[in-house]
């Protein structure tokens, strides 16, 4: 599996690195504007926005390469090298899966330390910014938000990312997964694969909405887990069952 994993990133090697280097030119564009900041924040908080939207595109990057990378590996001649091998569909995809999130939480620090430093840059050159995120915490304390219960939910948050996260790569891979297979003669294949996995996203999203809220506003570990119980295990069932779906795909279906 190590192997596998070892081979998904060098196989994104050059698209990450055209994605670092994006970062790079836009962090210094930032910090250019904070060592030039002249009391005119306009060129500063442009820059600043500019980082804010690449950090959102950075996060989609990791679930368009995923989707890409395999389509085209099951989608080309020479995907026979991996899915031909005596290695087990499960073995790939669960490399694939360990790649994906690894990836993703490499990404996810490095935008968070430069979010922190940048924030931190921008409050000692606009001090109005630090009093703002004062009076913003000021109005969440006085609807009934504290910090403490802020912090619970980010970290329960993050406890349920990882199965998110974990559904919503399946969801894409079962989509081309079946695109591939049952809709291998369709010109339209790639297209019915996005449209299926926005339709398995909604139903899946549709049912998650439905599931109970036990506690409006947790206020320990406990009742901040038993909060989002429901969704994770539900989560959970989706992406068991749609690796379990691609596996048997792969092994019966794919068509190379």
């Amino acid at each position: 599996m190590f192997k596998l994993m070892k081979y998904e990133f060098r196989k994104n090697r050059n698209t990450l690195l055209a994605i670092g280097g994006g970062l790079l030119l836009l962090q210094l564009y930032f910090l250019f504007n904070i060592l030039t900041f002249n009391e005119t924040e306009e060129k500063l908080t442009v820059s600043a926005i500019f980082l804010y939207l690449y950090a959102i595109v950075c996060f989609f990057a990791v679930f368009i390469l995923a989707a890409y990378n395999y389509s085209r590996e099951l989608n080309s001649k020479s995907s026979y090298l991996i899915f031909m091998t005596p290695t087990s569909s499960y073995t790939i995809l669960f490399s694939k899966l360990l790649s994906t999130l690894i990836l993703g939480i490499a990404i996810a620090a490095v935008l968070g330390v430069l979010g922190a430093v940048d924030m931190n840059l921008y409050s000692q050159a606009i001090p109005e910014s630090e009093d703002f995120a004062s009076l913003l915490r000021f109005a969440l304390e006085t609807l009934g938000f504290s910090v403490g219960t802020i912090l619970l939910n980010i970290l329960t948050g993050i406890l349920t990312f990882l199965v998110n996260f974990f559904a919503i790569v399946s969801l894409v891979y079962l989509s081309v997964t079946l695109s591939a297979t049952f809709l291998q003669n369709s010109k339209l294949k790639s297209v019915l694969s996005v449209l299926l996995f926005l339709l398995l996203t909604y139903l899946v999203s549709k049912v998650t909405s439905v599931l109970p809220v036990i506690y409006e506003m947790p206020e320990d570990m406990t009742e901040a887990i038993l909060n989002v119980l429901p969704a994770t295990l539900f989560n959970l069932v989706v992406f068991l069952a749609s690796i379990f779906t691609c596996g048997k795909l792969l092994d019966k279906k794919v068509s190379l």
